[in-house]
């Protein structure tokens, strides 16, 4: 159990669940599940790992802010989070994200100069105060334990890892031109290979570890080259993990700052 959890984790900031002996699905069922249809023959587009790494790149430079919407759905829990991301050049410098942590309730985490507060459920909170400053180094164990497995948001909330993906796929599927929530995307499929990811990848080798070679995405690029979906749906030991990221609002303005430091606890 707790090396499946690990590897959820590692996987995660992939855009994936993994754990040894897993099958993948070959269309994730993220996809379907969503007001997607088919809007004609597809486009040109890019092809291959290079062409489609570039594109993104070229989109997310641009990007300033973004709002995501993460929903992660697996056997016993189901985690909703929706907030907003200050970024540059498609690196994450600010985030203020409510997560639904199912019955456990609600968690909220702002990184605001490569510092991270969190604001858990009160039933959790064994601080005095609101807010607790997240690091590794924490005298309490699960402070710790927070600052690891939330190396997955940090990235999550980040866009210029699509680029990087997509430069170490295995394949790429230009699927084609769709409508999702009204606005022309072009939909991917996208095969990772787990080795040619950077070496300083969170969680790259932990799956290497467990075998895990490639984790297939399911990407929607806006006419900007801008990342607006990914999904990922698996089998994980027999049993089905699904994981959706959607992105929208980008260069809406935002502002996100630190709590007081009276309301944060660092015990």
């Amino acid at each position: 159990m707790i090396i499946t959890r690990r590897l959820v984790a590692a996987a995660m900031v992939c855009l994936a669940i993994a754990v040894p002996s897993c099958s993948t699905s070959g269309h994730p069922s993220g996809a379907s599940a969503t007001s997607i249809s088919s809007a004609g023959p597809a486009s040109p587009g890019p092809t291959d790992a290079a062409g489609l790494a570039g594109l993104l790149h070229r989109g997310i430079s641009s990007v300033s802010s973004v709002h995501l919407a993460l929903n992660v759905t697996s056997p016993g829990q189901t985690i909703n989070g929706e907030g907003d991301a200050k970024l540059a050049s498609g690196t994450l410098q600010a985030l203020d994200i409510t997560e639904q942590l199912g019955p456990a309730g609600k968690r909220r985490l702002l990184i605001v100069d490569q510092a991270t507060y969190a604001q858990v459920p009160e039933a959790a909170n064994q601080a005095s105060k609101p807010w607790v400053l997240v690091t590794r180094d924490s005298p309490n164990p699960a402070v710790r334990n927070m600052a690891t497995s939330l190396e997955a948001v940090r990235k999550s909330a980040s866009l210029d890892h699509f680029s990087t993906f997509a430069s170490a796929a295995q394949s790429v599927q230009l699927v084609g031109k769709e409508s999702l929530n009204g606005s022309p995307v072009t939909h991917y499929l996208v095969n990772v290979d787990v080795a040619k990811l950077p070496e300083n990848t969170p969680g790259r080798q932990p799956l290497l570890g467990a075998g895990v070679t490639t984790l297939p995405i399911e990407l929607y690029v806006d006419d900007q080259g801008r990342p607006v979906k990914a999904t990922q749906d698996i089998t994980v030991q027999g049993q089905r993990t699904s994981t959706v990221i959607a992105f929208s609002r980008f260069n809406a303005p935002v502002s996100i700052s630190a709590p007081p430091s009276d309301q944060v606890s660092t015990t």
